[in-house]
């Protein structure tokens, strides 16, 4: 009976195979009445658990689960500062995490996925900042049977947790709005809107909430006021796009920018620094990035602030959803993180208690 029972552990090739009785029994050739008590022993005693009333698959209960996690680049100080959390996280709680970088770059995160797949993991997280290419590495993990959840960048077949980019992007506008209306009595040239345009309709919704909070606040805008930059999400990029714009467009005087990401944002601030707008423009980011919270509080810069998601705090959250799913619990398709505006009197304290 115990070579028979063992037989049956072996059917199964890996945590992620899904098998009913009748497929046990083919590949064992065990007998119809043996098997099922076997299936239903291993079930009671949690080396088997029961995914479907007619399915099966090894227990998570009997090793670690194995996280596989691509994270979109340990440049980016959000980014870094998530897998501080999540690695963390994933320890208190037993996780065997597999950490990877994708460095931002779309042929590395394939390339990343498929060494993840084959490192046998039960889960995968993925954050990446390019929509065209979320298809071909929600292949990679549904092939493979992985389930998924992307972070901040929705992934066909995933579970989404991220900010929630149209919301967060009016808070951004609402302060800018405000700035707008108490300085210049709400009359201003132009909004620059540094958007990635690889991070598709995700990242370009941020842009468009930042809009309509500035006109929910401000009044209406001009079509010709709003003007749209590709920064890439880099603070280099970004640099030279504002720099570019502010040259051919020298009437402006007044000007609003906004940017989907802090690190995009810095490049902005250094390119309004060195221009003539330096005492007439407004800038507020999105991520809450240390490096951005620091030039908020020093007031002598056009950082006017920061709309923070604190990844700091993703790493429970993250591996509290993965324990969720491996229950089997019904979960939603998306879950989004809590933001709050971080501007210069909330980013002196921020400093202060660090």
């Amino acid at each position: 009976m115990l070579s028979k029972a063992l037989d049956v552990l072996e059917t199964f090739a890996s945590h992620r195979d899904e098998l009913t009785l009748e497929q046990i029994i083919s590949r064992t050739r065990i007998s119809h009445a043996s098997a099922f008590r076997i299936v239903q022993t291993l079930v009671y005693r949690g080396y088997l658990s029961r995914v479907e009333p007619k399915r099966y698959r090894l227990s998570w209960q009997r090793r670690k689960l194995r996280i596989g996690y691509a994270g979109l680049s340990e440049e980016v100080p959000f980014s870094a500062a998530l897998t501080r959390s999540l690695t963390a996280a994933a320890e208190e709680a037993g996780l065997e995490l597999i950490v990877r970088d994708n460095q931002g770059d779309p042929q590395i995160a394939i390339q990343t996925a498929r060494e993840l797949v084959n490192n046998d993991i039960d889960f995968a997280l993925e954050f990446q900042r390019y929509e065209k290419v979320s298809p071909v590495l929600a292949n990679i993990f549904a092939e493979a049977n992985v389930r998924t959840i992307a972070i901040h960048i929705p992934q066909p077949g995933a579970v989404y947790f991220g900010a929630d980019n149209y919301k967060a992007g009016q808070t951004a506008g609402e302060a800018l709005g405000r700035f707008a209306v108490a300085q210049w009595n709400a009359r201003y040239d132009a909004i620059a809107l540094l958007d990635v345009a690889e991070g598709g309709h995700a990242l370009h919704s941020r842009m468009l909430g930042v809009l309509h909070g500035v006109q929910k606040v401000a009044g209406e805008i001009e079509s010709d006021q709003v003007h749209w930059l590709n920064g890439g999400g880099r603070q280099e990029t970004s640099r030279r796009a504002v720099v570019s714009f502010l040259k051919r467009h020298p009437d402006i005087r007044r000007l609003l920018v906004s940017a989907v990401s802090d690190h995009s944002a810095m490049g902005a601030v250094q390119a309004l620094k060195a221009s003539r707008l330096r005492d007439s423009s407004a800038v507020v980011g999105h991520d809450g990035d240390p490096e951005a919270i620091r030039e908020i509080a020093g007031g002598n810069s056009p950082y006017l602030g920061t709309v923070a998601f604190f990844p700091e705090r993703y790493g429970r959250a993250l591996v509290e959803l993965l324990l969720r799913m491996q229950r089997g619990e019904a979960i939603g398709t998306a879950h989004y993180v809590k933001h709050a505006l971080v501007d210069r009197e909330s980013s002196q304290r921020l400093n202060n208690a660090r």
